[in-house]
Order: structure tokens, then C-alpha cells, then sequence
């Protein structure tokens, strides 16, 4: 996920299978999905489980600045 810092707030750039995260969380919380984590992730899609899996490992950031346009 890119954010975008702006003068009057933030832009937020998602994936369509990083928006599907997002859904999940918001639905089933994080917590749902650290349990997974130990499960295989059964329930999600090969993208969805690479993402997650990424994040979890911390070789991916869930949230990065990529770019401040306040100047």
C-alpha cells in the first residue's frame, strides 16, 4: 500500500488483492488472520496469502510514505 503525502491529507494506493485485505481485516480483524498465519492462510487466495505472509515476515511494509507533496 503507497501513501501519498499531501497538503490537505493523504492518497492512499491499494492493490485490488491488498484492497481485499483491507476487507477482510475490517470484517474478521488482524487477529483472525495471525491465527491463520499458523493455519496455511486456508481460507484466502495465493495472492492474498503472499501478501499477508510478506507483511507477517516483515519483508514487505503493510504502509509506506512513497512521496510528500506538502512543499
Amino acid at each position: 500500500m503507497q501513501v501519498i503525502r499531501n497538503k490537505g491529507g493523504y492518497v492512499i494506493r491499494v492493490s485490488n488483492v491488498e484492497w481485499a485485505l483491507l476487507q477482510d481485516f475490517e470484517s474478521a480483524g488482524r487477529m483472525t488472520y495471525v491465527e491463520e498465519l499458523e493455519g496455511g492462510y486456508s481460507g484466502l487466495e495465493r495472492a492474498e496469502k503472499s501478501i499477508l505472509t510478506q507483511i507477517e515476515n516483515n519483508n514487505r511494509p503493510w504502509m509506506t510514505v512513497t512521496e510528500d507533496r506538502r512543499k
